[in-house]
């Protein structure tokens, strides 16, 4: 039988599996829609200008290979037992900051891109 402690242990590092693979599907996510942006939206519409789709399609998929790997990160510290591992790893300001400059790329090539 296990004692409460390898039960404690087992859910931590049980939760830091679904952490990563949060992460990793939210990273896979934000490629497919890198790919759809850059390879599926140009042919809906031959007369539209193709090339600010594939920018921002390639920068949807930078920006998932980086939640990819920030994951990763991320399910390593929250697997581990230790009270003094920090919280956040340092890249998760730049996946925020990331995230907000695609947003307002998004807004601004879907208003003004034709």
């Amino acid at each position: 039988m296990p004692t409460s402690e390898e039960n404690d242990l087992t859910r931590t590092r049980l939760a830091g599996e679904r952490t990563q693979l949060a992460w990793v599907r939210t990273g896979l996510a934000a490629i497919a829609v890198g790919v759809g942006l850059a390879r599926v939206v140009p042919l809906l519409d031959a007369a539209a200008s193709s090339w600010p789709y594939e920018v921002l399609g390639i920068a949807y998929c930078t920006f998932g290979v980086g939640l990819i790997y920030f994951g990763v990160q991320r399910g390593k510290l929250s697997s581990s037992p230790d009270p003094e591992k920090p919280l956040v790893p340092f890249s998760g300001m730049f996946l925020a900051a990331g995230g907000i400059i695609l947003g307002v790329a998004t807004i601004a090539v879907v208003a003004f891109a034709r």
